[in-house]
């Protein structure tokens, strides 16, 4: 088994295109090591239009971030409802200099790597992931759950 966690969108886009460093959370994790990323299966058009509106505004870091990591897809072009790739969970923090960071909890993100997208059921905070589920080849194994 894996342990995978489910991401919205157009956040799940982000850590692996507009260098999103920070996953906010309302509850805290001890939980280091690689996890898979899941992109839920619907975008909330709230989260969509505020990042869109922020895509826009050139002097906003967002911009500059988005814009590095190609535009920002429509919103019927993200993938959704699946594995999207792999990132390393290196710490859990209340306070952190990342404009990402805007929570209680801030997950601390390295090391983000696409994977070929495998569609599959999400869950709420962690789930495991049965590795026969996975397709794509990892350069490295993932941890046990």
């Amino acid at each position: 088994m894996t342990v995978a966690l489910s991401v919205r969108q157009p956040f799940a886009w982000a850590i692996f295109h507009a260098g999103m460093d920070v996953e906010n959370r309302d509850w805290p994790t001890r939980f280091r090591g690689r996890v898979l990323i899941h992109a839920t299966a619907t975008v909330r058009q709230e989260d969509y239009i505020a990042f869109q509106q922020a895509c826009r505004t050139p002097e906003y870091w967002l911009h500059q971030a988005i814009m590095q990591g190609g535009g920002l897809p429509r919103k019927e072009d993200l993938l959704r409802g699946g594995i999207v790739g792999e990132v390393e969970i290196a710490d859990c923090v209340t306070e952190h200099p990342s404009p990402w960071f805007t929570g209680l909890y801030g997950f601390v993100l390295r090391n983000a790597r696409v994977m070929p997208f495998e569609p599959l059921p999400g869950s709420l905070r962690f789930f495991d992931v049965d590795d026969c589920r996975l397709g794509g080849e990892r350069d490295h194994p993932l941890p046990k759950a």
